[in-house]
């Protein structure tokens, strides 16, 4: 915050899973590392800045105070605690996807400084292309910066610290990934143990009724997406979740009763890939499901039941 209030009004993140700015944020780091050795001390991969697991969200001490992850798991995750003195809440989408922040206590005599045409620097007067300055209140930080560009490009000639930051660089992610990083067949095993070890697979249902009488609904990505679902039915802090997907969305219900009745035997609506990942099976609901037969007195449905763990 005390950057940002010299910078901007609002901070927007991307978030919900998959390719948003939590998975890229190790690699912003990385980034901002090389500019601002500070950020990761004696480690230009920043392997300190991440999650040790996404499933379940179990983020490293640098990751779980970083203003993003604070952002992007306001309101989701139990333990985070967003200050709103500094930052409140303006604006987020259906699903969450995308999250607006109002940044409190702007700073007004940096943002007339900004506003200022003469700490612009046009490329001749009257032109639209005016590049900004860094408002004096952060002259300090911004001076402790490096070239980039002298850290980064390999095309570049570099002096004897940046040649020592690329080496050290190339060293550590070595040790991250071995050599040559592991085979697709090595990462796909990996990835199925983690997953299960964080559910086990209950079944397909049919109808509605055989899922928990205290069922609550979440809809949306939670019916379509098994990462999103999984993490909604947990803060929730429930036991069991049902998905049917339709598309990039679909229905879900979380619950903690046991399911009544035996699951059917699985045809093609209950195998339908989940949107995040084809590994798990996500359901179908309506015409995801083709030419099955609903639940007598029931929407067409194919419920796969989890045991959250």
């Amino acid at each position: 915050h005390r950057i940002a209030r010299h910078l901007a009004d609002y901070v927007l993140v991307w978030t919900g899973g998959g390719g948003d700015d939590l998975a890229k944020s190790p690699h912003m780091a990385r980034i901002g590392n090389s500019v601002y050795p500070g950020l990761c001390p004696d480690d230009p991969t920043c392997a300190h800045f991440g999650f040790y697991s996404r499933e379940p969200m179990m983020p490293t001490p640098s990751m779980e105070k970083s203003l993003l992850y604070v952002l992007s798991m306001h309101g989701i995750q139990k333990n985070v605690k967003l200050n709103e003195k500094l930052f409140t809440l303006a604006y987020q989408t259906k699903y969450g996807k995308m999250r607006i922040f109002k940044i409190e206590n702007v700073s007004q005599k940096s943002r007339k400084w900004l506003a200022d045409p003469a700490n612009r620097n046009c490329d001749h007067p009257g032109s639209w292309y005016c590049p900004g300055n860094y408002p004096p209140a952060l002259k300090k930080f911004i001076g402790s910066r490096k070239d980039f560009k002298q850290l980064e490009d390999f095309n570049t000639e570099k002096d004897e610290e940046a040649r020592k930051y690329q080496e050290q660089y190339m060293k550590n992610m070595d040790k991250r990934r071995g050599a040559h990083g592991p085979s697709a067949e090595e990462a796909t095993k990996k990835k199925a143990a983690a997953e299960k070890a964080t559910h086990i697979k209950v079944g397909c249902f049919t109808s509605e009724k055989a899922l928990g009488s205290d069922k609550e609904y979440g809809g949306g990505t939670t019916g379509a997406s098994f990462s999103v679902a999984k993490m909604w039915a947990k803060q929730k802090g429930k036991k069991y979740l049902a998905i049917a997907r339709v598309g990039t969305d679909g229905h879900s219900f979380a619950f903690d009763e046991e399911p009544q009745g035996k699951p059917i035997k699985e045809d093609k609506g209950c195998r339908l890939a989940c949107l995040d990942t084809s590994d798990m099976t996500c359901g179908c609901a309506d015409g995801a499901c083709g030419d099955l037969k609903a639940a007598e007195g029931e929407p067409l449905r194919r419920w796969m039941v989890y045991e959250i763990l």
